[in-house]
């Protein structure tokens, strides 16, 4: 009834629509058949949908279908798969309509690339629609089938989407991070054969935040920030996929009880939002996300038992519902936290307000956030003393409690059978492959009668390379002379990168001379403090001495191109020389030193590469520490890793502070964070990796060197 119902509605819409319609940059005068003619029109229908002018793609798709003959089955089901993409976020049956029309059209054409296009977006639709499971099921084994079967790595990346979206519809987390994972190599496969554009590549960092988010569901932050760390690299200016990024990650690091950072990534959500929708006015329906997140440092907070905190957010994301947030699904989320923070604050009347609010859309919120409503609405009447009301809405939560308990148990019986029926998939699937090997043999006779074909067409090639041989030749100049100008670019940075260098670590040692020459002056009575100045200033001119040989012998591998030569290291000797030059230092701020590496210790790295990361770190951990204080050095093995770390009672400084100290030095011109861009950058030459910590007293620096190979 409904979709003969459609149909009617269809027939009464395009009477006379060719008249009513006319379609920018077509004119139907320039073309003398109908083929050219729904030809231009299928290019321009596809021109706008690449760049989701859905709305005009929908207008010329209407026309295109009153030219198309009855017979014309491809045409047919083209200009019906683009009425059904427009119908997509506006009304899922009538996408679902024109889909399944494109999808039967595209078989009796017998056009598979029609049929993949259509049933990838039909099972994204019965996913998210109700009343179309048996569609949804049936359509999922043949997309699962196609995608077992093909080849072609661009189809199985046009389905994964859709099967993405089926299963989690189904609640099968497992398949799908399957899914996902597998999507994620396909995009790293079509990276590595250089089959990568600006659109592939926001693809791949899509693929990596809802990899993430999944992980964010499992309560695996960790596990979470390893996909969403990579992804915001390959997103470039795609904004709206940046936004899911900040919202992600300060969700991952609420989850790690670190609401400082989490603070980070919501201020930059806040602010990236408003520079691309503008402010949260004109309900512009673009601050769902920033709202969504308001709610997630509520939840942390209402966790913590801070009510206050939460309080404050849930305030925030109320002053954007009705302006910058209608969508009624968003605003039954807001109404249920915002209840559930009223009656953790105990202002049950006002938090049954917005709890009966919540609990008017029903079921389709979801069982699992309707079943949370119900739960609420009797905690809070109970509260109140409402004793029969809070029976009842308990009597209401039971039933779908156990239901909910109910499908967790299918779903754990479900992915046990998926695994089970995974090796005799795989059988089939060999077996289907041996068929397609038998029928490659068949073709190869049919491509030895192009053969002839083939000779011809490389006769014309070579005739076409003999008419381009003279560009040719000025092109590679072109490119051999840019080449050497890049190469030129680049030693002219090394060098520079290079007097840098040697400024910045020979400071310190000459300065460290300067005070001893000016203790020197002073008149001194007693002979045993004389030899100890002379004996101190003995060490720290050889010591200057040692310092710019290493800088020399240093620079030598900065001229091959920054190459460090690792190699096994005693960690306790091969540091000893550093502390030994910054002794004077640590004894004007009397600051404790305690060294807890023991002689056993070994390392793989580079000798001077390591010296000049621990001087500056620990000239930092000097420069930061009060006058009195320890710094704590010590070492431990994880996973087989040795950390080398050190500990200084100054004042706080994260990682964040140290990758924007890092960036400043990269991108200005100026020496300042010199000092840590080299940390950075001859951490990474070793593979090694740096983490600072901020402590409640003081700062917590790790670098972990890497296994001995």
């Amino acid at each position: 009834m409904r979709n003969a119902l459609l149909a009617l509605l269809c027939f009464v819409t395009f009477g006379d629509v060719a008249a009513q319609l006319p379609v920018p940059g077509f004119d139907a005068t320039k073309y003398k058949t109908s083929k050219e003619r729904l030809k231009a029109l299928s290019d321009i229908c596809d021109s706008l949908n690449r760049v989701e002018e859905y709305k005009k793609t929908f207008n010329t798709a209407r026309y295109a279908l009153q030219i198309t003959p009855a017979d014309d089955y491809y045409n047919l089901s083209l200009f019906n798969f683009y009425i059904g993409v427009y119908y997509q976020g506006i009304d899922g049956d009538s996408s679902i309509f024109y889909l399944e029309k494109s999808v039967a059209y595209a078989r009796r054409a017998d056009r598979p690339k029609r049929i993949i296009n259509g049933l990838d977006r039909l099972l994204y639709m019965y996913s998210a629609m109700d009343g179309y499971a048996s569609q949804r099921d049936k359509t999922a084994k043949e997309v699962l089938y196609i995608v077992d079967t093909t080849r072609n790595d661009d189809t199985k990346q046009k389905l994964y989407n859709s099967l993405n979206k089926y299963y989690e519809t189904l609640g099968r987390r497992e398949q799908q991070m399957n899914i996902l994972l597998a999507e994620l190599e396909n995009h790293k496969k079509q990276l590595a054969l250089g089959k990568f554009g600006g659109a592939d590549s926001a693809n791949m960092g899509v693929c990596y935040i809802n990899i993430g988010a999944l992980y964010l569901e499992l309560q695996q932050p960790r596990k979470a920030l390893e996909y969403l760390t990579p992804s915001k690299e390959f997103l470039y200016s795609y904004r709206n996929a940046i936004i899911h990024y900040y919202k992600n990650t300060a969700n991952a690091y609420l989850q790690l009880f670190q609401p400082a950072i989490a603070r980070i990534y919501y201020d930059s959500l806040t602010s990236l939002t408003r520079e691309e929708y503008g402010p949260p006015v004109d309900r512009n329906n673009n601050w769902d996300i920033r709202m969504l997140s308001d709610l997630s440092f509520a939840d942390y907070y209402l966790d913590n038992k801070k009510v206050d905190s939460a309080l404050m957010y849930m305030n925030i994301a109320k002053s954007l519902i009705g302006t910058s947030v209608t969508d009624t699904i968003y605003i039954t989320s807001f109404n249920y936290a915002m209840g559930q923070t009223l009656v953790a604050a105990k202002d049950y009347a006002a938090a049954l307000s917005y709890l009966k609010s919540a609990e008017k859309i029903g079921p389709d919120q979801g069982p699992e956030q309707y079943s949370n409503v119900l739960r609420e609405l009797a905690k809070c009447y109970s509260s109140m003393g409402q004793w029969q009301q809070a029976a009842l809405y308990y009597e209401m939560y039971l039933p779908i409690r156990d239901s909910l308990y109910k499908v967790d148990v299918q779903k754990s019986m479900a992915d046990a059978e998926a695994k089970f029926q995974n090796k005799e998939k795989q059988q089939q699937i060999e077996g289907q492959q041996k068929d397609l090997g038998f029928a490659k043999k068949q073709q190869l006779w049919l491509i030895g009668g192009l053969f002839l074909t083939g000779i011809i067409a490389v006769m014309l090639v070579i005739f076409y390379r003999n008419k381009k041989k003279t560009a040719d030749v000025l092109d590679d100049k072109n490119k051999k002379l840019s080449q050497l100008n890049n190469e030129l670019e680049e030693a002219n940075g090394t060098k520079a990168k290079l007097f840098g260098i040697i400024g910045h670590d020979l400071r310190t040692p000459v300065k460290q001379m300067y005070q001893f020459l000016k203790l020197q002056k002073l008149n001194v009575h007693n002979e045993q403090e004389k030899a100890e100045r002379a004996e101190k200033m003995e060490m720290a001119t050889e010591r200057l001495l040692d310092t710019m040989e290493d800088l020399l012998l240093w620079s030598k591998t900065q001229m091959s191109g920054l190459k460090p030569t690792v190699k096994p290291l005693a960690l306790q000797s091969a540091l000893k020389p550093v502390e030994q030059l910054l002794q004077f230092h640590l004894e004007e701020k009397n600051i404790q030193f305690i060294n807890n590496i023991s002689s056993g210790v070994t390392i793989m790295a580079d000798d001077n590469f390591l010296q000049t990361i621990y001087r500056n770190l620990l000239q930092n951990a000097i420069k930061a520490s009060p006058p009195g204080e320890k710094i704590i050095v010590n070492t431990s093995i994880q996973n087989g890793k040795t950390i080398l770390s050190i500990q200084n009672s100054g004042s706080a400084f994260a990682q964040e502070d140290f990758e924007m100290q890092v960036q400043l030095g990269r991108t200005m011109q100026t020496l300042n964070g010199l000092g840590l861009q080299l940390v950075q950058e001859l951490s990474e030459k070793m593979k090694a990796t740096v983490l600072f910590t901020s402590l409640p007293q003081g700062t917590l620096v790790e670098v972990t060197f890497p296994l001995e190979s």
